[in-house]
């Protein structure tokens, strides 16, 4: 994978300088945008980070997410414990503790830049962890670019049957024509995670009073069970300016002056093409009667497998315009149908839906000060997700607008009204077997946030109705009645010399403990000096990452549903996580050295982020990234 730290987002590419064939000037600088041409004039561009800012956090989970836990090694299943449910119209098959891992395609980057861009990245540390990122983006012909991403995850683990191997690809292109009344952009994915579970250790107490510290020869409940996860598909998305663009020899700095008061534009349509076909399999070929709690087909052998397949065909037309590329638009009104077909099969039932939705976005500037966004999708017709629905909306009031006291009040209301997911609907395996029929589900979330400089501060309020879990038994329930969480947060950087200390600290109160735990409290501190030496040529960061979550009962993991569930048995939580580490620069070489989990020196053993599955001791971690602008 690659080593990336903070993406800085250069908001509605404003501030971006072009020369006259679109490619941005500054060659030292990378820049890339995501697949929304349907409603960008033509791009939104972002600064992809090239600085030593969280530049020792490797794995992706770290990347993505504040907190989270997982079994205790990079790249296997994970739960996310800063509370926020999807809400999404259309069909969606309800597994997504490995989504980390696998291609998504609104975070797939296609890089703008005047030079081929290329990066290597590598990572490796104890039980054999590594990591390899291949990431390249070149202009092969007038205005064609190519690029490919690869990452690679491959570590063995501390414990027996710990393993993951997981890939990523990614093969992309983009055109634009010159004028840019045309432009498309497309890849072919492919992504892959396996798992080696082990169910956890079969003695919590070996662990936790250190009565053997090789951990390799530590007992564990599953003796031969894998999970393979895969995705793969295409992707297309193009558009088409209906205005077209007229020269003028007018000099550009005075266009704005002779440019017409009145100028009928006719908009942008736009058209995406998705196919993703995706499979899950989990085998065993030694089921243990003890840690199962049925084994309905086959007691020598487990072979559960599930695929499923979606096709998006998306139609849409907006208001943007691209002649004004370089300036944020005041006023932006999109509005689009999708056409969506999934399969799902597995080997009892096969199921087949196909969903007309139509969704639109708007965004408006009433006054110098406010600003409203909006988007709505809803489901027309469909078996099962027809009347399925989501609304959001959001006003942001800027104050004190002179730096550095800019203030930004936001306000921010979602609605959903969706199918259960397929998963917790209609389920056939060696080991669980359910066919439910569940009422839909609806999340109300309610939002206010403050923004200034560096700190952020926050408050949510989120309703859930008809919520499905998985509970102590390991099989699905829908509650009767809902269920609220609140969440209050702070986001803050302060910067005192050569000292930063950033900090995220989030508070969440559940109304419903029995259905949905969560950690009542969670903080993650990073503490750095930085230091630049002979004469600024090497840069250094060094400092303590630093995280902390209450004690509470954790949802235990079943690697056979490859989710998690309710369980009262195991507190886990209550304890500090620091990792020290020292990152440089030299150039456009960065690499960093890491010791991870300091405080297990001090021969306390209850790391754990998941029942039974304690973390990593004491482990050193180095990792070095090489960028090429040529």
């Amino acid at each position: 994978m690659m080593l990336l730290g903070w993406t800085l987002c250069a908001a509605g590419a404003q501030g971006q300088v072009y020369d006259s064939v679109f490619y941005p000037t500054d060659s030292s600088a990378v820049l890339y945008f995501h697949n929304q041409l349907d409603v960008y004039s033509p791009l939104q561009l972002n600064y992809y980070d090239t600085s030593l800012i969280d530049f020792e956090e490797y794995d992706p989970l770290q990347r993505r997410y504040d907190f989270y836990a997982t079994p205790g090694n990079v790249g296997l299943a994970y739960r996310l414990l800063n509370f926020s449910p999807r809400q999404q119209t259309g069909f969606d098959y309800g597994i997504h503790s490995f989504d980390a891992y696998l291609v998504d395609q609104s975070e797939v980057k296609y890089y703008l830049n005047a030079k081929p861009y290329s990066e290597i990245s590598y990572v490796t540390g104890a039980k054999k962890e590594q990591l390899f990122g291949v990431r390249h983006q070149q202009r092969v012909f007038k205005r064609v670019e190519l690029g490919v991403d690869f990452g690679l995850i491959n570590s063995l683990g501390s414990y027996e049957r710990q393993k993951s191997d997981d890939i990523k690809l990614v093969v992309n292109g983009q055109y634009f024509t010159r004028n840019l009344r045309y432009g498309v952009v497309a890849n072919y994915n492919l992504s892959r995670a396996t798992a080696r579970e082990n169910g956890g250790i079969r003695y919590d107490s070996i662990y936790e009073q250190n009565l053997e510290t090789n951990r390799s020869i530590i007992d564990v409940k599953l003796a031969d069970a894998e999970n393979k996860v895969r995705r793969s598909g295409v992707y297309l998305q193009q558009y088409f300016q209906l205005s077209g663009r007229k020269r003028s020899s007018i000099p550009a700095d005075s266009v704005e002056r002779q440019r017409p008061k009145i100028q009928i534009k006719f908009g942008r349509l736009a058209h995406s093409f998705n196919y993703t076909a995706s499979s899950q399999l989990y085998t065993d070929s030694k089921p243990d009667p003890t840690y199962y709690p049925h084994i309905y087909y086959d007691s020598l052998q487990t072979y559960d497998s599930v695929w499923f397949r979606k096709i998006e065909n998306t139609f849409s037309w907006s208001t943007a315009d691209y002649l004004d590329r370089l300036k944020p638009q005041p006023f932006m009104l999109m509005f689009g149908i999708r056409h969506q077909i999934a399969t799902v099969r597995d080997s009892v039932l096969t199921s087949e839906y196909q969903n007309l939705m139509p969704y639109g976005e708007i965004f408006i500037r009433p006054f110098p000060l406010v600003s409203l966004r909006g988007e709505a999708s809803y489901v027309l017709s469909g078996s099962g997700y027809q009347s399925d629905y989501r609304l959001y909306g959001q006003a942001t009031i800027d104050i004190l607008r002179r730096k550095p006291y800019r203030t930004l009040f936001n306000f921010a209301l979602e609605l959903s009204n969706s199918e259960v997911p397929y998963f917790f609907r209609h389920y056939f395996s060696n080991h669980f077997v359910w066919n439910n029929n569940y009422s839909k589900s609806s999340i109300n979330k309610l939002q206010a946030w403050v923004e200034q400089r560096r700190t952020r501060l926050g408050v949510d309020v989120i309703n859930t109705n008809d919520y499905v879990y998985l509970a102590a038994d390991t099989l699905p329930a829908q509650i009767d009645g809902s269920v609220e969480v609140f969440k209050a947060y702070l986001q803050q950087q302060l910067v005192l010399g050569k000292f930063d200390l950033g900090g995220r600290v989030v508070y969440q109160k559940v109304s419903r403990e029995e259905v949905l735990r969560l950690p009542e409290l969670m903080a993650a501190f990073t503490l750095t000096f930085n230091l630049p030496m002979f004469k600024g040529a090497l840069q250094t960061r060094s400092g303590f990452d630093v995280y902390y979550f209450t004690k509470y009962y954790a949802d235990a993991y079943m690697p056979a549903l490859r989710s998690f569930y309710l369980q009262n048995e195991k507190e886990v939580g209550g304890y500090v996580h620091a990792d020290f580490f020292i990152d440089f620069q030299v150039e456009r070489t960065r690499f960093f050295m890491k010791f991870q989990n300091l405080f297990s020196l001090a021969g306390d053993n209850y790391y754990y982020q998941i029942p039974h599955y304690p973390l990593q001791d004491l482990a050193f971690k180095f990792g070095l990234s090489w960028r090429f602008h040529d």
